[in-house]
């Protein structure tokens, strides 16, 4: 019998499946889905079998494999996976992250029990003072506390790529004992770990040393890993502390994700699920709890929680297990626009551009709808006067299509729309591919009659994010781009503390003497490029602000990011030549979201240490209420802002929340002071965060109301301590009414 196309095939599963998929047990497909079936039938794979846009796996048969996510009704078989090759990785619930044979993925749809099917979307990675101002130093210190807290006893796992597995920082503040436990690198052939059907596992600090690294192409996850949890050695101070990560005790685990250049194109969704679960998994192996960072985001999906992604990451995540994300680094872009329809006004006009940075000039853009309701979608080219070429509407029947317009120049924009009525979050859904060869403008229309729909545009290519801007130009009808809710996917999954980016240093003295600058950064604000909230449903995002421009970290001694003849080598701060293998070692200076979400990380892991149980929400909950709020982040509402979440990251109000639930009654808080013991029966301290010299007045008043000290304090920039004197007062309530420049913070303390 000859083999059905995969229109024809899509088409006679359609008409079972998006109607009744609950019903009877036949899976929503989805556009991305649908899509890739079209690609490979028309032949538009590579040598190897594969598609740009997708991301794989080859094991060490030669076997190719696409990663996708299934989600399952109760009556499904695992053996029905089995018998079509197909590999399984993390289980979470009905949603499992699977790896298909490319040339069984039209069989994988009849599979009995399938709900819904998703094919993984490719990621790309979101690129010394940040201890004192998140008041981590502090916490290292042990100051006002019943001991120092440095993550020991809790597992971080960073899910990156570019790891040296072998620098100074991933050793102990002496240099002698290793703290890597465990490496994964997913896409090589190996080993796997238990419960994984792919890559290669190195579980000894022998094996990890002599694989040495996983890639020279970037040094990203050396960096990353520093910041969480480094330990500073062969830094430029005695103590090795200028360069020290934020949980420098803990546990590390490495999940190596880069895809081999000369087979794969990208890494995916499927692949971060399995490595958060893997590190959560090792954890608890060890009887200890356990964080996950991810440092990576996804220019597409729905954005609103319902993501197979983030359903799954909701189903492993709780006590003891923590997913900190980067929130994103498109604040400056306009990859977002919004619409709601009417009866009378049923016409959303707008226009991509593409990023100058690709050629060919390429482009994607999600559609996502309100459930229940319907949009068509058409293209149209313009030059600056006129419409030259328009399309037919697409409208959502479960199918692709083909367009072709023709330009001012005689060459062609091609589009591949994609459009499923119901997705597998019960949603409307168009996804669009462009590719253009044309120098005139590119105008989307979307129709509708009510409900509301949401675009956002950017493509992945070899790990990195492309992005263009959707624009009115100077039509008076069109719709301008809009920087909201440009947090990914990744960022909207409930269980996530996803993680924005303030300016925390914005100048430094690099290794050759050159003081360079941050040009446009202003110390204490909000970094420039640092992903807006909110979700497509509502909620806030992102959860809180960290340092994220500029850090210092280790860099990869295998990457050439950072060598003497490299652009970047301006960034390096100090160099260090290792008397165990006479490599030389370096810390460089980079920002992003990528660099304050480790930072967070590191903090999760010490309070982590102070209660292993404590969950995503209530972690939440405990960094808003103590998050620092001052001048630069303006009021923020109860429940946060989708610019700052809570507000800046403050390690140490959150510790000593934890440690004393009774304690730090804030009355009154702009600006930043901590008053503890609290309570206390002898002397007391108050610690004030200052963004530079200032003269503060202390105001002591008893539970009456009466005033038993008034004061100036001179403090200066950064952390300052002071007694507050408390022991020559009567046992009883206070009021510590403390004001500077940065506003009034009042404080209700008992001593006792």
């Amino acid at each position: 019998m000859k083999q059905l196309s995969s229109f024809v095939f899509l088409f006679l599963i359609s008409i079972l499946s998006q109607a009744q998929s609950d019903r009877l047990g036949y899976p929503r497909i989805s556009a991305g889905t649908r899509q890739f079936l079209w690609q490979m039938d028309k032949g538009k794979a590579d040598s190897h079998g594969a598609l740009p846009s997708y991301v794989y796996q080859l094991d060490a048969q030669n076997q190719l494999y696409v990663n996708a996510f299934i989600q399952v009704f109760p009556n499904f078989k695992e053996e029905s996976l089995k018998s079509l090759g197909i590999k399984t990785g993390t289980v979470a619930g009905n949603i499992r992250t699977v790896r298909i044979p490319v040339g069984k993925v039209k069989e994988a749809l009849l599979i009995p029990g399938l709900r819904a099917i998703d094919m993984d979307q490719p990621m790309a990675m979101d690129l010394d003072s940040a201890r004192r101002r998140t008041r981590v130093d502090s916490i290292h210190k042990g100051l006002g506390l019943s001991r120092a807290y440095n993550g020991d006893s809790v597992v971080i796992g960073i899910i990156d790529a570019g790891f040296d597995y072998s620098h100074p920082a991933f050793y102990d503040t002496s240099y002698s004992n290793y703290r890597v436990k465990r490496v994964w690198e997913q896409k090589v052939a190996g080993t796997p770990p238990a419960n994984f059907p792919y890559g290669a596992e190195y579980s000894d600090s022998a094996s990890i040393h002599t694989k040495a690294f996983d890639i020279t192409e970037t040094t990203h996850g050396t960096h990353v890993g520093g910041i969480a949890g480094g330990s500073g050695y062969n830094g430029p101070t005695g103590n090795h502390n200028k360069f020290r990560g934020m949980a420098y005790k803990s546990d590390l685990v490495f999940i190596a994700m880069y895809p081999t250049p000369a087979y794969w194109l990208n890494t995916g969704m499927a692949d971060m699920l399995d490595g958060i679960n893997y590190t959560f998994q090792y954890g608890n192996s060890v009887g200890k709890p356990a964080v996950a960072n991810l440092s990576w985001g996804c220019p597409l999906g729905p954005r609103d929680g319902t993501s197979l992604f983030s359903q799954a990451c909701d189903n492993i995540t709780g006590p003891g297990k923590i997913f900190v994300v980067s929130g994103g680094n498109n604040g400056q872009n306009k990859i977002h626009v919004k619409k709601s329809f009417t009866a009378t006004d049923t016409l959303l006009n707008t226009f991509t551009t593409f990023s100058t940075s690709l050629n060919p000039k390429i482009n994607q853009i999600d559609v996502w709808g309100d459930s229940g309701k319907t949009f068509q979608v058409q293209f149209t080219l313009y030059t600056t006067s006129a419409k030259i070429a328009t399309s037919e509407w697409v409208t959502l029947d479960n199918a692709t299509h083909s367009i072709a317009l023709k330009g001012s120049n005689f060459d062609t924009l091609f589009v591949t729309a994609t459009g499923t009525a119901i997705e597998f979050n019960g949603k409307p859904h168009m996804l669009l591919q462009f590719y253009s060869r044309v120098g005139d403008r590119v105008g989307i229309t979307v129709k509708s009659t009510s409900g509301t729909v949401n675009l956002w545009q950017g493509v992945v290519v070899k790990t990195s994010g492309y992005y263009g801007n959707f624009t009115k130009y100077t039509y008076a009808w069109a719709t301008d781009g809009d920087v909201n809710s440009t947090c990914g996917d990744l960022v909207s999954t409930k269980s996530a503390l996803a993680v924005a980016a303030y300016n925390s240093k914005v100048s430094f003295t690099n290794i050759l003497g050159s003081s360079l600058a941050y040009t446009g950064y202003v110390r204490g604000r909000i970094a420039a490029f640092s992903s807006i909230g909110p979700t497509a449903d509502g909620r806030v995002k992102p959860n809180i602000a960290g340092p994220g421009m500029a850090l210092a970290s280790s860099v990869s001694s295998y990457a050439h990011d950072y060598m003497p003849d490299s652009a970047d080598y301006n960034s390096v701060v100090a160099n260090f030549v290792s008397p165990k293998n006479n490599r030389t070692y370096a810390f460089a200076m980079a920002g992003g979201t990528s660099m304050s979400a480790p930072a967070v990380s590191g903090i999760v892991a010490m309070l982590l240490q102070v209660n292993p149980q404590l969950s995503p929400a209530s972690l939440m909950d405990l960094l808003n209420q103590t998050a620092i709020k001052d001048n630069n982040t303006g009021a923020i509402p109860a429940g946060g802002s989708n610019v700052w979440g809570g507000g800046k990251i403050n390690a140490y109000r959150a510790i000593k929340t934890l440690l004393e639930p009774t304690g730090i009654q804030h009355i009154e808080s702009s600006a930043q002071v901590l008053v503890f013991p609290n309570p206390g029966n002898g002397s007391m301290f108050a610690e004030y965060l200052s963004e530079g010299q200032d003269d503060v007045r202390i105001i002591i008043s008893d539970a009456v109301g009466r005033v038993v000290a008034n004061d100036i304090w001179t403090v200066s920039e950064g952390s300052n301590l002071r007694n507050l004197g408390m022991d020559k007062f009567e046992n009883g309530m206070y009021y510590i009414r403390i004001t500077g420049r940065a506003g009034t913070s009042v404080v209700k303390v008992l001593k006792n």
